[in-house]
């Protein structure tokens, strides 16, 4: 049922972002209190590829509330990296990152909950993440909504919702990983219709700071035209 892979490994990303946290004076604060240091130590100890050690520090961080050490500890549940594997406590620690608003755990999440990964088959759940991440502009998670709805998982089939969020995706992360355009052209039973009000929906989506403002508007007057007849 994967749409797209699950989100890698954000060790890299973060160790990016270390000069951003010593840009200003209360960014070295934050630095300074123990959950960075249990994460910097975390990253530290990961890059020598001491990895039971990578993982002690990540989760000392990620227990005191850090959302990218939360993430970090799930993925190394997931795939058994510095600890046994345990999909159901990559669960448990995607939800609390998710929680936390972390944009990439809340897609993993979702695609935990849509794959059955640690959990039994949720469509409702996935739906819920994946909203939440693409509210962020995750890019992937934009696509998997919009396979829900092309799929009808959970939800009602919307060809034209589906359509217009694939090509969100595909706008924002144009990447050859992303696979929203494929999921498109392999896409039958569309008429011109469609792909033109799939456009407009994905140009309104475009336009406005909240894009599932437009969405859920759009599957409203789907819904009671249906009930209508129309």
């Amino acid at each position: 049922m994967y749409a797209f892979n699950l989100r890698l490994f954000i060790f890299i990303f973060c160790a990016l972002a270390w000069p951003a946290l010593t840009a200003n004076l209360q960014a070295q604060a934050i630095k300074d209190t123990p959950a960075i240091v249990h994460f910097e130590a975390g990253l530290a100890a990961y890059q020598a590829n001491d990895l039971t050690l990578a993982y002690t520090e990540f989760l000392r961080s990620a227990n005191v509330g850090h959302s990218d050490s939360q993430f970090n500890v799930a993925l190394m549940y997931e795939n058994g990296i510095g600890v046994d594997k345990d999909l159901q406590q990559a669960l448990a620690w995607y939800r609390k990152a998710a929680f936390n608003g972390n944009s990439a755990a809340q897609y993993n999440l979702a695609v935990f909950y849509e794959n059955g990964r640690g959990t039994g088959v949720d469509f409702t759940e996935a739906n819920e993440w994946y909203r939440s991440a693409a509210l962020q502009g995750d890019p992937m998670a934009i696509g998997n909504l919009g396979m829900l709805y092309m799929r009808g998982d959970g939800v009602a089939v919307n060809k034209v919702a589906g359509i217009a969020l694939l090509l969100r995706s595909a706008t924002l992360d144009p990447s050859p990983t992303n696979n929203a355009k494929r999921n498109i052209s392999g896409t039958r039973g569309l008429t011109p219709q469609m792909i033109t009000e799939a456009q407009e929906l994905a140009d309104r989506m475009s336009k406005v700071k909240n894009m599932l403002i437009p969405l859920d508007q759009h599957l409203i007057l789907s819904a009671a035209s249906k009930a209508a007849g129309y």
